[in-house]
Parts: structure tokens; sequence; C-alpha cells
């Protein structure tokens, strides 16, 4: 149907009560323009939209337009046998962060797909919002349409899923894919794709063994696959510990860490009886990363070796069914009771010294039911002077998702013809996976943490310009002057991030240059904290 007027934009469509019919307002991107997504462009206001078919207010808070579901009134069932043809197709991404969310905004353009969002837990303004955007900054980004849950209430799966499905009637749109951006909706999206019908969604069977560490280390060793020996606490009082440190023979140090967390939090680095059952009593019954009940806690055998992460793409199309795209090695220090990343750096994945590592994280991904799209799974290996080469990997855990820390970003910027998150897109969606000649880097990437040494508010910072060193790629600084500041211990808690790109030599000189000269001064500062030295020689990567 012509109209006489400018077609707002979807993010004016969803937040703005009030945004007026002005035909000479400029959008920001075609991607977030109503008319190439065919979802209702005639409502510019709230009175608008309450009188559509397309979208409605769910909701009273302030006039905003938290959800695309309205009134429908069905005159005959009999029109619902022959439905139109679809006039869109939709991914939808589980609470994406925004440095890879314009990515998967591009990969889904290029295939002419509407970008859908879930944000299962709404950002209160006490998180950074790049990490924890909100709806309004999503819309910003492109993403099309976002769903969250009312004000009040916490968000349901099901109820979640409901309202997808009532999108996809009244907006006559279809979802291809669900896609989990982070380790905390890696279930979720599971339990998504499953109550869409789609077909090229990952196991249900296997959902607890790709989130839970102790399923996890359950199916990978029904595998056939080497795991580290482990035990499930329940006790509060951390009364089992030395009866279950006696079963498996360990010696300390051991781990002791929560089953469904991510990076660093809630693990712990024991080195005595005491601080164990300390450590295991913390955890059992308490509220974990995820905002669930913790009912047990998890000791493992602390593994030797260095540490490394491979990442990887899964789908029937590829010649393996899932394949290794890039690999890490970490340079990590023990300090503070846990192990603190200093930085990462990519090696080539087809250097045989790693051939161990390819096949174990191959077949860990088959073990615990990851059939689409990314994975990113963390293993130790010693290093064998005989050989030349690291063997008898175990797994530390595994996500079904796309890693953290921009190693898609970084693999795509150093490997030639490498699209990752096109990749994750097609997997997701069931299409086609382009898979490059090698995933052999050209150049030198590497993830350096920028740590603080002292805790309390932020007075001054220096070094803080990163853009001076010639191999600098992209930086991410949290600390700022006047906000406070923790001793660096989980990798949110680091005072900035950095990327650099270039000739090994280069990217380590201008990586030692960034951690001595970035300085953190604040008020009543505790004593600083001296850096540990490495475990083992083998633990240091070349940067």
């Amino acid at each position: 149907m012509a109209t006489d007027f400018e077609i707002p934009a979807v993010s004016e469509i969803v937040l703005n009560e009030g945004v007026k019919d002005d035909p000479s307002t400029p959008h920001r991107s075609a991607h977030t323009r109503a008319e190439s997504i065919g979802v209702g462009a005639a409502f510019v206001n709230l009175a608008a939209a309450d009188k559509n078919t397309t979208i409605s207010v769910l909701g009273d808070d302030g006039g905003q337009l938290h959800k695309v579901v309205a009134t429908e009134i069905v005159r005959s069932t009999n029109t619902l046998t022959n439905p139109p043809p679809v006039l869109q197709n939709s991914i939808l991404l589980i609470h994406p962060k925004i440095p890879e969310v314009e990515f998967l905004i591009n990969a889904a353009s290029r295939r002419n797909l509407m970008v859908t969002a879930v944000i299962p837990n709404v950002n209160d303004g006490t998180k950074n919002l790049n990490l924890h955007p909100t709806a309004a900054r999503l819309l910003e980004a492109g993403v099309h349409q976002v769903y969250e849950p009312p004000i009040g209430a916490k968000f349901d799966v099901m109820e979640c899923a409901y309202h997808l499905k009532t999108m996809e009637a009244q907006q006559n749109l279809r979802f291809l894919g669900v896609l989990p951006c982070r380790e905390s909706t890696v279930d979720i999206a599971d339990m998504l794709s499953a109550l869409l019908g789609l077909r090229n969604g990952n196991d249900l069977g296997l959902a607890g063994a790709r989130r839970d560490k102790g399923l996890m280390k359950v199916a990978v060793a029904h595998a056939g696959l080497r795991v580290a020996k482990y035990a499930r606490l329940t006790r509060s009082d951390g009364g089992e510990v030395v009866d279950a440190i006696r079963e498996l023979e360990l010696e300390f140090p051991v781990v002791i860490k929560t089953p469904r967390g991510w990076s660093t939090q809630d693990v712990y680095i024991c080195n005595d009886m005491d601080d164990a059952i300390e450590k295991a009593s913390r955890i059992v019954k308490s509220c974990g990363p995820d905002g669930r009940k913790t009912q047990y806690a998890l000791l493992e055998e602390f593994l030797a070796g260095d540490e490394f992460a491979v990442n990887l793409i899964a789908s029937p199309t590829t010649p393996r069914g899932v394949q290794v795209t890039d690999l890490w090695i970490y340079h990590k220090v023990f300090m503070h009771g846990t192990m603190v990343n200093t930085w990462q750096s990519m090696v080539n994945p087809h250097d045989k010294k790693y051939a161990s590592l390819v096949k174990y994280a191959e077949g860990v991904c088959r073990g615990v039911g990851i059939r689409y799209g990314m994975a990113h799974c963390e293993i130790k290996a010693p290093f064998d002077e005989k050989l030349g080469r690291w063997v008898n990997p175990a797994m530390i855990e595994v996500g079904a998702r796309l890693a953290g820390g921009r190693k898609a970003v970084m693999a795509e910027a150093t490997i030639p013809h490498w699209r990752p998150f096109d990749a994750m897109v097609d997997a997701h969606c069931g299409f086609p996976v382009m898979i490059p000649p090698s995933f052999s880097p050209e150049k030198q990437a590497s993830h350096v943490y920028i740590p603080s040494n002292v805790e309390g508010i932020v007075t001054k910072i220096e070094g803080e310009n990163f853009e001076r060193l010639p191999t600098y790629y992209a930086h991410a600084q949290l600390a700022e002057v006047g906000k406070p500041v923790t001793i660096s211990k989980t990798l949110g808690s680091f005072a900035a991030q950095l990327w650099l790109i270039g000739d090994p030599a280069d990217v380590d000189r201008d990586a030692k240059i960034a951690r001595d000269e970035f300085k953190i001064e604040v008020m009543e500062p505790l004593k600083p904290v001296a850096e540990a030295a490495p475990s083992s020689p083998n633990s240091v990567p070349s940067v």
C-alpha cells in the first residue's frame, strides 16, 4: 500500500510513545527501517499502535512498547487453513553483546534476514551497556525487534516462546535459527529452538551436558575421552571434602567450582584442606553466577599443563560435522586463589604440535551434542619435550556458543576467507557453511588483559591511550575515574582489555608496554599486589 509519509524505523515503533510523522528525519541504518522487514509501517504514536493488529503495549511502564504482540480478532478459523506465504525470515539472538551484534546484523542482512533479540535479564542501569545492552541500545545498533520480560517479572522461557510464536503468526514471520550469545543463554537457546519447532537445534537430551560441568564430564567420558577426576559435594558444611579427596587419590592443589558458572567466577584453586572445605561450603546452597540456586559444588583434579581455548563451528554441512576454526593458548598466573589471565595468543591449529588438541576438542563437541553453531572448548594439556607436541589433553569445560573476548572478530581479521559470524548464522539456520581452505592465521593476534592491582575509587589513570601502539586493533576500558575498581581476578574485573594484531615480535613488545605503562591511582589505596610468576616455563607462550 502506498503511503504519503516516511516509514518510521522499528526502533521508533517499539520504543517511542510520541514519535512524530516527520519525513525529513534521517534513519540510522537501512537495517532499522520497517519497510525493509515488512513490519507494520504506519504507526508513529501510541494511539495508532493501539488500533493496529501488529503492535500493542504490554505493561504500564511509561508508554514504552516492549512487545510486538497485539490484540487480534479472528472472524473465521477457516482462513487459518491456508495461511499466506511467509513474508520475512528472522534469526533470534539470545542476550547479545554490542561488539558482536553488529557483525551478526551484517551477516543477517546479507541473507535478507530480520534480526530479533531476546533479553532474559534486563539491565537495571548498573551494568555496562555494551556487554548488557538494553532494548533501546540493541534497537539503535540495528536489531529489528526485542523481547524482554515485562517490568517486574522474571524471564520465563515458556512465556517467551508463546510471545515469539504469536509474533510469527501476527507478522507473517518465521524464525529460522536461535543463536546463544553468551554462556548463560545456552540452555535458553536450546529450549526456544525446540519450542519454536526448529529441527536445526542441538539435542535437548544433552542440554544439561552443555551447561552443567558435572553432566558435561559424564557425556565426554561416555564418548571415550579423558576427563579430570571429580566429585559432587552436596553438604553445605564441606564435610565431604576430606573423603572425596582421599577416594579420588588427589594431591593438592585441587579445584573447587560452581557447576554452572563461566569464566573464573566461583572457581577456586585450593592448596590445603581447610581452604577446600571453606570454598566448597561457600558454593553449596548459594546463588550461582547464573542466578540459580547451587545445589552442589564440584571438586576436581587440578590438571597439569598449559591451557588452551579451541573454537569450533558445528554443522552437518561441514566435512566432519564439527571443525576447529581458531586455537588460543592462555597465559595465566596463580594469584588471589585462582588462575588469572595475563594474555591469550592465537596459534595455528594446523601445526602438528596441536593435533591432539584439535582431535580432542572435536570429540568433546560431538560428545555433548553440539551439532549446530559455535563451540568454545577449554582444554589443558602437558607439553612433551621429546615428541615436541602437546599430549594427553583433558577438558576444563565446553560451551555451545560464540567465544567471548572478541575471539571471532580477531579470527575474521587474521584468517583469510573466514567469516565466523556468517558461518554462525548459516549453521543455526541450517544453511550450508562456507569453510575456507585453511584456518592458518596470517598475523599474530593477542588478547591482552590490563590489570588493576589496587582497589578503591579511581582518581587517576595513566597509559590508557592504547592507540599509540603500532599493533593496536581495539580495546575496551572498564576502569573510569570516579568509579570503584577492584583487584583483577575475573574477566570483568580487569581495568582494560586490549587486542593486538601484527608480527609476533611487535605484538609481544606492545603487550608488555601496555601492561607496564598502565597505571591506576585510587583513594586510600590498599597495598599493590605483585604479579605472580607463571607456574611452569611451558605456560608462557609467545604473545
